[in-house]
């Protein structure tokens, strides 16, 4: 298979642009049906280019112009009194001389793009020394000479950290030809040599070159090789825990730490609760594992915290087999910084399709615009609108599912919501819920009920105090330092008593105003009638738990389970004005 970057770099030629390659350029490249590679770029391309005809030579500012051509015994004099550290305007004007030249056929490779010609929005940056305003300049005149684009030469420019000047990039002359984390088959086909060649490592007895292929999806090729090379230097086979590490370093070395790409081991079954997000999982997973283009392309899970929200994404993503990729903060303190770190995270985030991209706490990741200036010179707002295009984007429905989860619903762009169409309120833990939960949560301490635990008393009287997720845990290990404490003994059985004077002495530490506006917010955000908690797809669940509130107030009909909205939104506003005065009188 013929690698992208080839069908690209030849189609530009032949339409006398020139390139520039960015991204994944410092991976090792391979075309195993040519016998080209495993190797570097600049290598991968003299090797290409040189059975064509040309001849090849690289420059960098710190090397000077040096020739690259293989199997060449005789070097062209006029390259040899540019190599060595020159001034890249001398450099290039020389290789602008080479390019014009109709009887001349060469290849010029000019590595680190971003410094000869540092970014900036305007064209040119403000902090360039002259001599990179001249090479800029330079750069941007061969892409429009038309001797040059006559002649039989050509230029590859390539980035390695940043983007070159917009003068360049935005250039007609050049094209920009993204360089791609390698797919399945590039991975597989790596593998399989590395295996058969017998360079390094083994294989673990549980791993398959197949299997090894899918777990290393985002990894470059140099990562997968440096797996085989470590384990080969410690004796031992490629495991599984060992490509879990190497990958998870490969993704922060790729992306700054601006991205965490998880393989979840959560799983549904481990989901106490949440009976109406769970069922619409398994009615969306069977489309989504078929890459079905008409299914739901984002999910908001949003309401009261510490409920699971975070925890059932990894589930959903384990469920589905698929990669989790949670953003984290890409916000830089420099000019233009925070949109090129964004513009970094998209890139490298769709190379992990299929996957689940996952927004925690979405409203203080991303939040609201503002109406007016937002005194970061339009930067927020420039990224909410990328961020926006981004998740609205058609060509990746079905193929990334883009999760948000919010413990502040109120505080989220409606432009964003509008992006979420499917919106599911997650509230306070119903009595059948806490009553799955206590078990779950014992058992993450190493822990078990002695026999005069009755659990369905325990979730009654639980449910009285509105507990969260994380309140339930909290209570379970005050029951376990009492238990302890009358035993003598460290881990021991949990009792009846133990836990009813742990849930007595639990003070909750959020603001019930708070959690209530928090709550009725997400049930008005709510995006269809089978998603509300109590809830199934086809109505009111014989077993369903409307909380007591709700059906006190006439918001929900006690029989139907549907939501009554005007009195839902006139109960909002009391909320509202009552948090408002509250805040007031602090």
């Amino acid at each position: 298979m013929k690698p992208q970057l080839l069908v690209e770099m030849e189609e530009a030629f032949a339409v006398g642009q020139q390139v520039i390659f960015h991204f994944n350029t410092t991976d090792r490249f391979f075309w195993p049906e040519q016998q080209i590679g495993p190797v570097y770029l600049s290598f991968f391309l003299a090797r290409l280019y040189a059975e064509k005809g040309y001849r090849i030579a690289q420059y960098s500012s710190a090397t000077g112009l040096v020739e690259l051509s293989p199997q060449t015994d005789k070097k062209d004099g006029r390259l040899q009194s540019l190599s060595g550290p020159q001034e890249p305007a001398v450099v290039l004007n020389k290789i602008m001389g080479f390019l014009r030249d109709k009887n001349d056929k060469w290849l010029f490779l000019i590595h680190y793009a971003e410094h000869l010609s540092p970014a900036n929005s305007a064209g040119i940056s403000a902090s360039a020394v002259p001599g990179q305003i001249h090479a800029t300049e330079l750069l941007h005149m061969l892409s429009f000479d038309d001797s040059v684009i006559s002649g039989l030469s050509r230029v590859a420019v390539i980035s390695y950290g940043q983007m070159p000047s917009d003068l360049i990039t935005r250039s007609n002359g050049y094209r920009m030809i993204q360089i791609d984390l390698p797919c399945y088959d590039e991975r597989l086909a790596f593998i399989e040599f590395v295996l058969e060649k017998k360079l390094f490592a083994g294989l673990d007895e549980k791993l398959t070159p197949d299997y090894l292929a899918n777990i290393t999806a985002g990894m470059p090729l140099i990562e997968i090789e440096r797996l085989f090379r470590a384990a080969a230097h410690n004796n031992k086979a490629v495991c599984r825990a060992q490509v879990k590490v190497a990958k998870a370093r490969a993704i922060r070395k790729l992306t700054g730490d601006l991205l965490q790409v998880l393989e979840p081991e959560e799983t549904l079954e481990q989901v106490a609760g949440l009976r109406h997000v769970k069922d619409f999982i398994k009615r969306l997973a069977p489309q989504l594992k078929k890459f079905q283009k008409g299914v739901p392309q984002s999910l908001l899970l949003n309401g009261i915290p510490g409920c699971g929200k975070s925890f059932v994404v990894g589930a959903l993503a384990n469920f589905l087999g698929w990669v989790l990729i949670e953003f984290r903060s890409i916000r830089g303190p420099y000019v233009g910084q925070s949109e090129q770190q964004l513009e970094h995270v998209i890139r490298v985030a769709e190379q992990f399709e299929p996957s689940i991209v996952f927004f925690d706490e979405i409203d203080q990741f991303i939040g609201q615009r503002g109406t007016g200036a937002s005194g970061d010179s339009g930067t927020s707002e420039r990224m909410l609108a990328r961020i926006f295009s981004w998740i609205g984007s058609m060509k990746h429905r079905g193929k990334i599912l883009f999760v948000g989860a919010s413990n502040r619903p109120d505080l989220l762009d409606p432009a964003m919501i509008d992006r979420f169409r499917v919106s599911i309120p997650v509230l306070y833990p119903s009595r059948h819920d806490i009553l799955e939960l206590l078990p779950i949560l014992l058992g993450r301490f190493d822990r078990r009920f002695l026999d005069d635990v009755v659990l369905k008393d325990v979730a009654a009287i639980l449910a009285r105090i509105q507990p969260t997720g994380r309140s339930l845990q909290e209570i379970l290990i005050q029951a376990g330092l009492r238990a302890d404490n009358d035993t003598g003994k460290i881990g021991g059985p949990i009792g009846m008593k133990h836990l009813m004077d742990a849930a007595e002495d639990y003070l909750p530490s959020e603001d019930p105003l708070e959690m209530d506006f928090i709550g009725l917010t997400s049930l008005a955000m709510c995006s269809a009638n089978s998603f509300l908690p109590w809830m199934g797809i086809d109505g009111l669940r014989p077993d369903a738990e409307i909380p007591q509130n709700l059906i006190t107030e006439k918001i929900v009909d006690e029989k139907s389970g549907r939501l009554d909205r005007m009195k839902l939104h006139q109960k909002i506003r009391e909320l509202a004005r009552a948090r408002q005065f509250a805040r007031a009188i602090r």
